[in-house]
């Protein structure tokens, strides 16, 4: 699966688009941050809706996490699934998120950039919340401003969690006008 000169994450990054010079260590670093926001450790059930090719989860299946998840990709899911052998991926809309399976942590870590529009985006955040029993987490989101219609904006974002019981989020804004959302179920 790997190339001669790339490691499993690495071949996994590039499939996901990644092109810097060295992504591996400063990706590590955010999943592992994204981990400890949501207050979990080895053992947890992670489940990443629009998974890709799984690079978000695979520092997590190294350290003994259970992952998952869903995308409509067939190629980046044949990738996870040969990444990581044990983790359960699905080929499916990541839109169309299947609560019946309950994880403890559901992540979207590419955001609600699949989503086309604002009850697309809320159908899948109640998705995802009645799918999780611990947490969730939505990442990479491009921060809009302040419009409260937007699925991407933070007041929206916040009023949508709100509608499905979700009382307390933690917003963390990164670089290039982006934030993550955490939230506890």
């Amino acid at each position: 699966m790997a190339g001669p000169d790339r490691s499993p994450l690495e071949t996994l990054l590039a499939a996901e688009g990644s092109v810097a010079p060295d992504p591996e260590p400063a990706w590590r670093d955010f999943v592992e941050h994204v981990v400890e926001s949501l207050d979990v450790g080895p053992g947890t059930g992670v489940w990443d809706v629009g998974c890709g090719a799984g690079a978000f989860l695979y520092p997590l299946w190294e350290n003994g996490y259970i992952v998952g998840g869903v995308d409509d990709s067939a190629d980046r899911i044949a990738l996870a699934r040969a990444a990581m052998p044990q983790g359960h991926f699905i080929l499916g809309e990541p839109t169309e998120v299947n609560p019946a399976e309950p994880w403890d942590v559901v992540i979207a870590s590419r955001g609600l950039g699949r989503c086309a529009d604002l009850d697309q985006a809320r159908g899948q955040l109640a998705r995802m919340v009645a799918k999780a029993t611990h947490a969730v987490a939505i990442l990479n989101v491009p921060d809009t401003g302040a419009s409260a219609a937007s699925p991407t904006a933070r007041a929206g974002l916040l009023r949508m969690l709100a509608e499905t019981g979700i009382t307390a989020v933690q917003f963390e804004a990164t670089a290039g006008g982006r934030f993550h959302a955490f939230a506890k179920v």
